[in-house]
């Protein structure tokens, strides 16, 4: 139930072609005089040749084409891929080049860290010479590399939680240099404090808003391309927040069904903000945050319109243990930490995933939303199956379901952001 891309985890050969011309079809260089400076400083000899991934030798989903969305250098991350395919350290599990144990060289930590400390060397040499836009731009790299190393947060390690704060601190020096900046909400929630990010587009405001958050292992400092690209050119602020059960949201984990309280925690706070327009609030969240936005179009009236994108809805939450013993290591993994279980306890996680449908809840197919609700997948997700999400659309009095283009787990970012400004411009 994470955010895969648009690209299914099978043993399938995977050439990673696109990280060999980066750059070409602009006729510049694949990564410029410092991003080139900076690939061939890391000490791979391979870092020209792609890497092909075989998704069997990985613990970890590689999502490259995502990665470079949200503002990953290729060659850069090539190179990472590298050095940890050629490691020599002993690893957890022979069969996976991501699992060397110890901190240095090959570390999944280790080396993303070291290209997050590389990038933020970058943004202060830019901030000397005045380049303001090189700063955000290398800042916004450091964010994904750190982000990258504490990925997919599957244990409360120190060097996680380390390097996700250095995410956040690049990220919002990145987001700190556009024109409204960023404000880093700090909302009291159940004995505690909700964090999470507000961008605002240009202007005074009041402006409409949407909340949205990833899936089991997507960050809030992932979404910036979403805001930046889509919704501020149409003047709709944005939120951004970690789902129940990770990262600043670890706190709450996601062994209850009503994961949309945190999303509803954020409505409260953004209700009574000048420049909000408490009137014109939405939510988006994709695949297990597509489940938790699906069930808040149901639990909270005060928003005005959804976005589900390859939310699971039933189906695959309902398989029990089976399914969580198919699933692949790194989901299991992580679904596991959200709900705080074991993940070789295969009957606890199968009944929380039974308790997340949002059928066995008696919304989907008992009642009825005036909610819009916007359904978005690719034709062929095994997770979020086309027929399973007709039924969220057909629970809505406004509802509208968009097949993409792509296979597997979730569409294309581009076409799902494009799909989701059009429906808030709409509906907000």
């Amino acid at each position: 139930m994470q955010d895969h891309g648009h690209h299914p985890r099978t043993a399938a050969l995977v050439v990673v072609l696109g990280l060999a011309v980066a750059g070409c079809a602009t006729g510049t260089p694949a990564a410029g005089g410092t991003r080139a400076a900076a690939s061939a400083g890391t000490g791979s000899s391979h870092s020209a040749k792609p890497v092909e991934i075989n998704e069997r030798e990985w613990f970890r989903d590689i999502r490259l084409d995502g990665w470079e969305a949200q503002g990953g250098d290729p060659a850069v991350m090539n190179a990472v891929l590298h050095r940890l395919k050629n490691a020599t350290g002993k690893r957890e599990n022979t069969e996976w080049f991501d699992t060397v144990i110890a901190p240095g060289a090959g570390n999944w930590v280790t080396e993303w860290g070291a290209a997050g400390r590389r990038a933020v060397r970058e943004a202060d040499a830019a901030h000397a010479r005045g380049d303001t836009s090189a700063v955000r731009q290398r800042s916004l790299e450091a964010s994904l590399y750190y982000t990258l190393a504490a990925y997919p947060e599957h244990r409360e390690s120190a060097r996680e939680k380390a390097a996700y704060g250095k995410a956040k601190a690049a990220y919002e020096r990145a987001a700190g240099l556009t024109e409204a900046g960023v404000q880093r909400l700090r909302i009291p929630f159940e004995g505690g404090v909700l964090e999470a990010y507000l961008h605002l587009p240009k202007g005074n405001g009041p402006f409409p808003v949407v909340i949205t958050s990833g899936g089991i292992d997507v960050a809030k400092t992932s979404h910036f391309t979403l805001f930046e690209k889509y919704l501020a050119p149409s003047g709709i602020a944005m939120v951004a927040l970690d789902n129940a059960g990770f990262g600043d949201s670890r706190a709450w984990p996601a062994d209850r069904p009503d994961t949309d309280r945190l999303y509803s925690a954020v409505v409260d706070r953004l209700r009574t903000h000048q420049r909000i327009d408490p009137e014109r609030i939405g939510a988006m969240g994709a695949s297990y945050g597509g489940n938790t936005v699906g069930r808040l179009a149901f639990t909270d009236k005060r928003v005005r319109a959804v976005v589900s994108v390859c939310g699971p809805v039933h189906q695959a939450l309902d398989k029990g243990p089976v399914f969580i013993k198919n699933l692949p290591p790194m989901t299991r993994a992580a679904l596991a930490a959200r709900y705080g279980v074991p993940a070789e306890d295969t009957e606890r996680l199968a009944e929380f995933a039974r308790k997340a449908s949002l059928v066995n809840q008696k919304l989907v197919g008992t009642l009825r939303t005036e909610t819009p609700i916007l359904a978005i997948n690719t034709p062929d997700d095994p997770l979020a199956p086309v027929s399973d999400i007709k039924r969220l659309v057909a629970s809505s009095a406004d509802g509208e379901l968009k097949i993409t283009s792509g296979s597997g787990h979730c569409p294309p970012l581009q076409e799902r952001y494009e799909a989701a400004r059009s429906w808030f411009e709409r509906k907000l």
